[in-house]
């Protein structure tokens, strides 16, 4: 395992600047952001779809500047969950998304990027739970399929507000999607009360997983007030062999109070916790 951190984690300021800051914290291996019309510190993921080139010789020698490793790519097509919604009622909004992510593949297979993560859809009102499920499901493995022949493995993070914003409909999720696995954070269920001991099933489907101490009602807290055992799960991963990246993930979005914390202050105390149990 390896202890690795978000780029967007200090998205307030320009992308060069994050990427500073990751090397100056004493991180090697860094997520790259493209979030729309969000933030300074990321790509605009049409951008990237439509020249995988360009933006990859453009990431490639930030990268070599500040000897940092991009160890998964995480775009979002929209500012919100529904307007480009993975599982978007719209069947035209569905091919563009496909082919958007064919572009953004190309662009981690010739950065060498191992993982993308992606978000699994919306809870459409007119689909039952089911059909947006079915629908979420059939389209991970088409995007799972692309990411495999570009080499590069399918993360998909269930999150609040999600077609599947609890453990048991993340399960159900990736049942439908064999060739996908999770970006699990924690954190996305704490704030929504559930009972961690209902996300610990989740473990053995996580590809990649998210650092972001938190507690009910918050989507992240200060460390010292957090309410996650990340030792524990370190522990867990451990019993089952899990390989992959720990990526410390904390957020400046105005979203249930994640606008309300030193992000760099925080990452800091994260790190200096988990350094005696993994890797950096």
């Amino acid at each position: 395992m390896r202890l690795t951190v978000s780029n967007y984690t200090f998205e307030a300021i320009p992308l060069e600047g994050t990427f500073a800051i990751c090397h100056s914290m004493g991180f090697t291996g860094v997520v790259v952001s493209a979030f729309k019309d969000r933030g300074n510190g990321g790509y605009d993921p049409d951008a990237v779809a439509a020249n995988p080139q360009k933006y990859a010789d453009h990431l490639k020698a930030l990268l070599d500047k500040y000897e940092l490793e991009c160890v998964d790519f995480f775009p979002q097509l929209s500012p919100n969950f529904y307007d480009r919604a993975l599982n978007h009622p719209d069947a035209t909004i569905r091919a563009q998304n496909i082919e958007v992510f064919r572009g953004l593949a190309q662009f981690c297979k010739l950065m060498k990027i191992p993982g993308v993560t992606v978000l699994p859809g919306a809870p459409f009102m007119e689909f039952t739970q089911e059909q947006n499920l079915d629908l979420s499901g059939q389209m991970l493995q088409q995007c799972a399929d692309i990411a495999g022949q570009n080499g590069v493995h399918l993360y998909f993070e269930p999150h609040a507000e999600s077609v599947c914003d609890k453990p048991e409909l993340a399960l159900a999720l990736v049942e439908r999607a064999p060739g996908a696995k999770f970006a699990l954070d924690y954190s996305h269920f704490v704030v929504q009360n559930i009972a961690i001991e209902r996300i610990h099933p989740l473990l053995p489907y996580a590809g990649t997983f998210h650092i972001r101490q938190t507690r009910r009602g918050k989507i992240q807290s200060r460390y010292k007030d957090g309410i996650i055992d990340f030792v524990d799960i370190i522990q867990r991963f451990q019993a089952i062999g899990y390989d992959g990246c720990l990526t410390i993930e904390y957020i400046c979005a105005d979203w249930y109070g994640g606008n309300e914390m030193d992000t760099i202050s925080e990452t800091m105390t994260t790190k200096a916790a988990l350094e005696p149990y993994v890797s950096v």
